[in-house]
């Protein structure tokens, strides 16, 4: 095990901000990360777990204590029969990786999760989703390490997830270490074609491309899955959601904001508040559990910001999405205050508090 002093933490963000580590280890195998807990509790040091950096701020003093970088690696199929197969995933494999290689071999159930930054070891912890999917829905369980070194594996069902959340989040696991991730895939269900943007693509391909068209043989699945791939990829291009280097709004974090959850009687003072503005029909979602879901980012355009503002310290809105809070040449703490603005204009428009999705660490 490698211990290094003082390394910068931007480079390891997709914000590119943050300060210097005090200690760096990078973790690819369990022993690793034995042998680093051991190192945080005899020097007395706080750690934090440091994955792909997608939802990770750092704080501009950096961070006096000790960065794992998590890069356990490994793919690995458990099993295979007619219907599912199952692969255990090291916490450090890149999450886009995996889901390239699922799409490729025609299985279902992570599909719309493509180009999402970061790592699959990060996956669980806020329950990532985008267009109709969640993370939740593909896995089986989770292996960890708990503080005193001891491997325990986690069932879905203990997990707790919810929209953006889950017991490592904020419950019970918080302090567990993520080292490997297992998901079972589906050979047989259909493409998730939930969401009404992606819907509306998949129609019009379907008129061109009649293998598309359910049902499929088995040889088509993975020409069906990459199809269906690709064009998620293209919608999250066009909102600046992939990390390009060549992209200005690539400095980011994806969507800074969930997207509120309010039970069905603010649900009903949100939309009557809305109305007395002259803001009709605004997006509301019906949740599985109960409530309603609203749109962060109507939220945000509608109480006066847009995109493409800029904020003072060198931050500001992307011009492709207005929850892409970005870095143009500035620091965490004026991210952060940017971050605060918005809430606070939100809140004064509409009395909703919107909750931030990356992680702020101290």
């Amino acid at each position: 095990m490698l211990v290094q002093n003082n390394i910068p933490l931007a480079p390891f963000t997709t914000f590119r901000l943050g300060g210097l580590a005090k200690y760096f280890i990078s973790i690819k195998t369990i022993e690793d990360l034995k042998e680093a807990l051991l190192f945080s509790q005899n020097h007395n040091l706080p750690y934090i777990i440091l994955g792909g950096g997608s939802n990770t701020i750092i704080r501009d003093n950096g961070f006096d204590g000790v960065v794992f970088h998590m890069q356990i690696p490994g793919i690995r199929c458990l099993d295979s029969n007619d219907n599912t197969v199952t692969y255990e995933v090291g916490a450090g494999v890149p999450w886009d990786l995996f889901v390239e290689y699922v799409v490729k071999q025609g299985l279902y159930g992570i599909e719309c999760l493509s180009g999402i930054p970061g790592s699959v070891g990060a996956s669980p912890i806020q329950n990532i989703g985008a267009y109709g999917q969640e993370v939740q829905e593909s896995i089986l369980s989770i292996e960890c390490l708990d503080l005193n070194g001891n491997q325990v594996k986690i069932s879905k069902n203990d997990c707790n997830f919810t929209y953006r959340n889950s017991e490592f989040k904020s419950g019970k696991f918080q302090k567990y270490i993520i080292t490997k991730v297992i998901f079972e895939l589906s050979r047989s269900k259909d493409p998730c074609i939930l969401y009404p943007e992606v819907r509306k693509q998949w129609e019009l391909l379907v008129t061109k491309t009649p293998k598309l068209r359910q049902p499929i043989g088995e040889e088509d699945r993975s020409i069906q899955l990459e199809t269906l791939r690709n064009l998620v990829l293209s919608l999250r291009k066009q909102k600046s959601m992939v990390l390009d280097e060549s992209d200005p709004n690539t400095r980011s974090a994806g969507s800074f904001f969930t997207n509120p959850i309010l039970s069905n009687e603010d649900a009903e003072l949100f939309l009557t508040k809305a109305k007395t503005m002259g803001l009709m029909n605004p997006p509301i979602f019906e949740e599985p559990k109960g409530g309603k879901k609203l749109s962060a980012a109507w939220l945000i355009e509608h109480s006066g910001i847009k995109k493409g503002d800029q904020f003072p310290g060198g931050v500001g809105i992307s011009t492709k999405h207005c929850l892409g809070l970005i870095n143009i040449d500035g620091t965490t703490s004026a991210l952060l205050d940017m971050a605060a603005s918005i809430q606070k204009r939100v809140f004064e428009t509409f009395s909703i508090h919107l909750e931030m999705e990356p992680v702020v660490r101290p």
